[in-house]
């Protein structure tokens, strides 16, 4: 599901982004225009407001996936009847663990069609819109030349722009709005359609709120420069730690077998927050600091539902519903059957 080169982009050529998420970069874009002109260019408040709304906006699916976790942990003591019934991993003759599988598949279909349950929705989904925010968040924290400050036809212009400039580097943009005070008059004058007064001055009222105190995000981490930007990935490894470490709690809560688990346990813990780390070290620090964000409000959240959707809750719930819905179903059958 992760693709480095998706989220780091660092290749040492022109990019203005992935052809796939531009409507994507354009709508996020439009979006943080608009909460920094609400918070007076105050960038990183602005990103702050921006990764919480994002974040409500998965809050239900995080909830919804619960739900389904719960509703899988009910009947598993029915699953692992079956899966003990059949025993296929002790049958040595291929083709009678073949079909000896089927049946196996077969009862367990026929298990989650009585109990209205369908595993798939666990799924990746929480997942894939967390990657799908984050390519949006990349697209306008490197790319905000196209689409926060709305440059029309830089995408065009971009082979033209790099000449002029000496281009040699690997975040385009970024490293234009880094050293605007050299570019700004090249630009000016070689394309006065596009780097008008106005959007001259727009950029440099954008760059000067890229700093938080002597911390420039728009730079790299790295060790050599004195190290001081080493806090973000420092900071994006703990608290995507803190947020795993109380995902498992709650998954360990939910599904008590779990804890048997110990070794599989604490490597899918240690996965993502050795990810966010690593990424963090390879892009602008303020990816890095979206991710630090992005993971305190996730913390926030799984506190909030594991405190008004607990668990055993969720399980007595989901058999009160499924109890229901059953009935129901048996009760619309006898009446088909009686007609």
């Amino acid at each position: 599901m992760f693709n480095l080169e998706f989220i780091t982009m660092a290749a040492p050529r022109i990019s203005n982004g992935m052809g796939i998420f531009k409507p994507l970069y354009w709508l996020f874009g439009q979006a943080m225009k608009y909460l920094l002109i609400a918070f007076d260019y105050r960038y990183f408040l602005a990103l702050i407001v921006f990764t919480v709304l994002t974040r409500l906006v998965l809050f239900p699916l995080n909830v919804r996936q619960q739900k389904t976790m719960a509703q899988t942990n009910r009947i598993q003591p029915k699953i692992q009847k079956i899966q003990k019934k059949y025993n296929v991993n002790s049958i040595s003759d291929p083709k009678q663990r073949q079909a000896a599988n089927k049946k196996m598949q077969d009862e367990m279909q026929a298990l989650y069609q009585r109990e209205g349950h369908n595993p798939m929705n666990m799924g990746c989904g929480p997942m894939a819109f967390q990657m799908v925010f984050l390519m949006g968040i990349i697209g306008i924290i490197y790319y905000p030349l196209q689409y926060i400050i709305g440059i029309k036809g830089f995408d065009e212009a971009s082979e033209a722009i790099a000449k002029a400039i000496s281009f040699k580097g690997s975040y385009f943009q970024l490293e234009i709005i880094q050293g605007f005070d050299k570019y700004k008059d090249i630009l000016a004058t070689k394309f006065p359609e596009m780097f008008t007064p106005e959007k001259i001055k727009e950029i440099i009222e954008y760059k000067s709120h890229l700093a938080i105190g002597s911390l420039d995000m728009s730079k790299i981490p790295q060790f050599k420069e004195g190290g001081i930007l080493l806090i973000i990935p420092a900071l994006a490894f703990a608290t995507s730690m803190l947020s795993s470490v109380i995902s498992t709690l709650i998954q360990k809560k939910t599904n008590p077998a779990m804890a048997q688990q110990s070794q599989q346990m604490m490597l899918m813990m240690l996965m993502m927050p050795l990810f966010s780390g690593y990424i963090a070290f390879k892009v602008p620090a303020a990816v890095g600091f979206y991710w630090i964000i992005s993971n305190i409000v996730a913390v926030i959240q799984q506190l909030v539902t594991a405190k008004f959707f607990p668990p055993r809750r969720n399980i007595a719930r989901q058999m009160v519903e499924n109890t229901i819905e059953r009935r129901a179903r048996e009760e619309s059958i006898k009446k088909a059957q009686g007609r």
